[in-house]
């Protein structure tokens, strides 16, 4: 099937980010010209493969899919207001120009970010790479060697035991569990569709879900770029990239709305010019 592009778009700069990111692995494979995901649809996984231009399901796989697939990869995102706001800050150019059409990978579904959001509170990059892989090897739909996020609904019925004893972190499993339920509750259509601070404090009042969660399951589970809980936590690649001239209050100016798409190709770009050399500094 044709896969539906909003143009400037870059697969292979597709490509290389998920390669590098931490986040998708065991739930992709990436090769010589394309990627394939493991989904969840009805009850068991599938494995979706896309390259430059198409989609391809296996047979007997549910057309919903390709939409699915699409929204990981961020294809209809416009890049136009994120570069044109770009355009003028001198600093973000050499980034901008290595990253052309990269468009935002998500995480693939609102209930892969939903787990991983709590399991990287206070956890570092590596623990939870380790713990997600235990979730998903216990409750995952293996897919050949890769194995599917079970849809929301499905998580949501999971029971706090049976995960700590997956991920050998019982409090944490407690707090997956509260937060699936609840995301579960608020629906994917209300999240991605109600207006931004709506959908944000509808996030906040299900207990586990702070600011940072929040703002997470919106920007990398669902590709809204509206807002950050703050740039703080992106100092050390601006100071990297913007030096003497880091600025949080510009940069919130100059980017309004598309400050999700800034913040996005700043770890992006600070991880592959700073960091070279470390294929798996990608960040989240």
């Amino acid at each position: 099937m044709k896969l539906h592009t909003t143009p400037p778009f870059s697969f292979a700069q597709t490509l290389e980010f998920i390669r590098r990111f931490p986040g998708c692995q065991t739930q992709t494979a990436v090769a010589a010209g394309h990627v394939t995901a493991a989904f969840a649809a009805g009850g068991r996984g599938w494995a979706v493969t896309i390259r430059d231009g198409s989609i391809e399901l296996p047979p007997g796989a549910p057309r919903s899919l390709v939409k699915r697939a699409a929204d990981w990869i961020g294809a209809d995102d416009d890049l136009g207001a994120f570069y044109e706001a770009a355009a003028t800050d001198r600093a973000m150019q050499p980034i901008v120009r290595a990253l052309h059409g990269l468009h935002q990978v998500r995480f693939l579904g609102l209930e892969d970010i939903a787990v991983h959001a709590v399991m990287m509170q206070r956890q570092p990059a590596a623990r939870v790479a380790v713990m997600k892989r235990r979730f998903l090897e216990a409750f995952g739909h293996p897919v050949g060697e890769l194995f599917a996020m079970p849809e929301i609904d499905e998580l949501a019925r999971l029971a706090p035991a049976a995960i700590g004893k997956a991920i050998r972190h019982p409090a944490k499993a407690e707090r997956i569990a509260e937060v699936v339920r609840g995301v579960a509750a608020l629906g994917e259509d209300f999240l991605r569709t109600a207006p931004y601070e709506q959908a944000k404090q509808a996030l906040l009042a299900v207990p586990g879900v702070g600011p940072f969660s929040a703002a997470a399951i919106l920007l990398r589970g669902l590709g809204r770029t509206d807002e950050l809980p703050g740039l703080a936590m992106f100092e050390r690649e601006g100071r990297a990239i913007y030096g003497a001239a880091w600025d949080e209050d510009a940069i919130a100016r100059r980017y309004g709305d598309q400050i999700g798409y800034w913040s996005f190709y700043v770890k992006t770009g600070a991880a592959r010019t700073v960091a070279a050399g470390d294929p798996n500094r990608d960040s989240t």
